[in-house]
């Protein structure tokens, strides 16, 4: 490391005769001033090693995260970390959960980005790992960002902390905020599961859920906005994904939307993330339920109906766009036109709508896993996606 070097310059100061001289004929003498000493200080930066933890003072969060024991889970698909560093070397101290004695292609997958390309894609398999992001003998300013593809149901990806190496002052910050935040609350298709498989034969893994490659990402993306996600495969509004027939309980979005995740009870504070657009893309399990059932889809109605009342009481201000369709579930789509007609007239809201998805074309564009949306179906969503919202602001 270089130190700070004093350099001495001694400066003898003579008369130059005739100048500023006292002459007393050609005996006279020359009177000069004294020496003067002038010392010059150059003082070089001296590199710092620190540890920082993922609070909102040092990153951007993004999504829904929360904090326990002093680690910072990314408790949702898309669930992110980013900031700007000035620094030589950054590593990112992961922590799992027990996910990590999954199987292989069932364990938290995430990636790590810098400058907006993906550097790193892996799954997590042990319960601490360190990330080296970059190391080097000089500086660089990058933007950094820490992300979780896959979705919370199936373990999740903790922050520790970071390491730096830096010559500057104050290292790292969060990066700016958008002017536009999207909230999408939605089932497996909103995961993206399967949207890397080539096979509809292929079962769930984490390995081939991409929540880059979910529509609402690229959705996000196409506005230039900050997201939020809250989706867990094969849950709905009142039943989730059931092979009887008989009501899923368990698997409903309205019962975990007041919280940060299914794995983390902690209650999510709507005032600090407030939401532009709310986007609601759920539906697709409940037909398993209701089966073309008049009872049973009214009943699916009117759920739907106060799940619309709960989350515009979360979020006074934002547009609501209610949407089902791309896995061939349009049959429940009248019911949730319903519902958004009923709730605008009781409440003189009239911002909220509703539009039905084009279903996915399998014969021309393929598939994903279990008959999922592959990237060019996602793809397709994204875009009918973000022209109903353009049209909207």
């Amino acid at each position: 490391m270089r130190k700070g070097i004093s350099k001495v310059f001694a400066v003898a100061l003579g008369l130059v005769l005739g100048l500023g001289a006292c002459s007393q004929g050609s005996g006279g003498t020359t009177e000069s001033e004294p020496e003067e000493t002038i010392v010059v200080e150059e003082t070089a930066a001296t590199l710092q090693a620190s540890t920082v933890e993922a609070t909102e003072e040092n990153v951007r969060l993004g999504g829904r995260t929360c904090e326990s024991d002093g680690v910072r889970w990314l408790a949702q698909s898309g669930s992110a970390i980013e900031f700007e560093v000035d620094a030589t070397r950054v590593a990112i101290n992961l922590v799992g959960d027990e996910s990590v004695e999954n199987p292989e292609d069932l364990r938290p997958r995430f990636a790590v980005l810098l400058d907006g390309e993906v550097i790193l894609d892996d799954t997590l398999s042990e319960y601490s790992r360190t990330i080296e992001v970059f190391a080097g003998e000089t500086s660089r300013k990058a933007v950094v960002e820490l992300m979780q593809l896959s979705e919370s149901n199936s373990g999740v990806v903790g922050v520790e902390d970071i390491d730096i190496e830096s010559y500057a002052s104050r290292p790292i910050a969060p990066t700016s905020a958008k002017d536009l935040s999207i909230e999408f609350l939605g089932d497996s298709i909103t995961c993206a599961y399967g949207v890397e498989s080539l096979e509809v034969t292929d079962g769930f893994r984490t390995t081939r859920e991409n929540f880059m490659k979910s529509y609402a990402y690229l959705t996000a993306k196409a506005l230039d906005a900050d997201y939020s996600a809250v989706c867990y495969s094969g849950y709905g509004i009142v039943s989730g994904w059931t092979e009887d027939g008989e009501r899923n309980a368990n698997g409903l979005v309205p019962s975990l939307y007041d919280v940060v995740a299914r794995k983390f009870d902690q209650p999510w504070d709507f005032s600090t993330h407030p939401s532009d657009v709310v986007v609601i893309n759920l539906g697709t399990n409940d037909t398993t339920y209701t089966l073309g059932d008049e009872s049973r889809e009214a009943e699916f109605s009117e759920g739907y109906e106060d799940f619309l009342a709960m989350v515009r009481e979360r979020n006074p201000r934002s547009y609501i766009v209610c949407t089902l369709g791309t896995m061939d579930a349009q049959e429940l789509y009248p019911a949730i036109e319903q519902a958004v007609e009923r709730f605008k007239e009781r409440t003189g809201d009239d911002r909220v709508t509703s539009y039905m998805a084009d279903v996915m074309d399998v014969e021309r564009d393929g598939a994903g896993a279990a008959w999922h949306p592959n990237e060019i179906t996602q793809q397709k969503i994204a875009d009918d996606l973000t022209y109903v919202i353009r049209e909207l602001l």
